[in-house]
């Protein structure tokens, strides 16, 4: 049984039209479906053994305020710090609606928190919110390991649901980073190296996430909170342009 009082399930599409409205009319600015089956080996990879069952995720982005983010160039900020968590909010919110959406349907959902660092270095999470939306289509994994989207570039915040509802999956795109080496010339901690991101190419020889998490501990110290960002700013993909 798929559905509440043994209702025909809807069509895949009409599901799925539903959710995008749903995620649209609440803040994100684009929405997607990954198919998860198809990318077996990353999944093993980046998410935890109980959620490895999950054959699809809705994906989704929430912009972060461009002014904010050409803020961080000159360093970290409280404003960029505020603003982070009412995006998070916003993102866990969604995720919360849309996984009783589908649960009131009959399939099963599962909502992976916006932040949440776990293991021993506090450096992983329960699932990869970029793995989720790259195969959804929403962008590609730059050289600083951010998700780029098209046209927001990476002042953008992620969220997923996970679920066995039988969406229509979208299609992952072409990265277009290119020969660009801006967040790699920007970054303070010198932790990206300026590869292009590529399934076979290891994580150490694309960035050193230890010299990223040391270099916040260092802002910690003496602004009081872990924020960096500067790869964010950088980047000329969705970058802000004033108007004369």
């Amino acid at each position: 049984m798929n559905n509440n009082n043994d209702q025909p399930s809807p069509p895949a599409e009409t599901l799925k039209d539903d959710m995008m409205a749903i995620l649209l009319k609440h803040g994100a600015a684009e929405a997607g479906v990954a198919d998860l089956s198809s990318a077996t080996e990353a999944m093993m990879a980046h998410a935890a053994p109980h959620l490895q069952r999950f054959t699809r995720a809705l994906s989704f982005i929430i912009p972060f305020p461009r002014s904010v983010i050409e803020e961080l160039k000159t360093g970290p900020t409280h404003t960029y710090l505020h603003y982070y968590r009412a995006v998070n909010t916003i993102i866990d919110d969604l995720a919360l609606r849309i996984t009783a959406q589908l649960e009131h349907r009959g399939y099963e959902a599962f909502p992976i928190p916006s932040s949440q660092r776990i293991g021993e270095e506090k450096l992983e999470s329960i699932f990869s919110h970029r793995l989720a939306s790259v195969l959804a289509g929403l962008g590609w994994i730059g050289k600083s390991g951010c998700l780029v989207n098209q046209a927001l570039g990476p002042r953008i915040r992620l969220g997923t649901i996970l679920t066995n509802a039988p969406l229509t999956p979208d299609q992952p795109v072409e990265i277009q980073c290119g020969n660009c080496t801006l967040c790699k010339d920007a970054c303070p901690a010198g932790a990206i190296k300026g590869v292009l991101f590529a399934p076979d190419v290891p994580l150490s020889e694309r960035l050193s996430p230890q010299l990223c998490d040391n270099y916040q501990n260092e802002v910690r110290s003496r602004f009081g909170k872990r924020i960096c960002g500067i790869c964010l700013a950088v980047c000329p993909h969705g970058a802000y342009k004033m108007i004369l």
